[in-house]
């Protein structure tokens, strides 16, 4: 069992960065976590849009690779 993921304000801003900076070098799995155990709800809608953005993101990149087809 997982135990409770807590991010300190430095972190989460450092995180912020390394989202809009490149998605790929963020551990998404980590930022799931987060999400899924903060209490504050304010905080955990952040999370989500965090977590939803990287997930785009990847997304995005791996659909425009040249030579992708579903």
């Amino acid at each position: 069992m997982l135990g409770v993921i807590k991010l300190d304000e430095k972190k989460v801003l450092k995180l912020i960065d390394e989202v809009f900076a490149d998605p790929w070098q963020v551990d998404i799995q980590e930022l799931f976590e987060v999400f899924l155990n903060e209490p504050d709800e304010i905080k955990k809608n952040l999370y989500n849009s965090l977590y939803t953005y990287v997930s785009q993101k990847r997304q995005e990149d791996i659909v425009n690779r040249p030579g992708f087809v579903i």
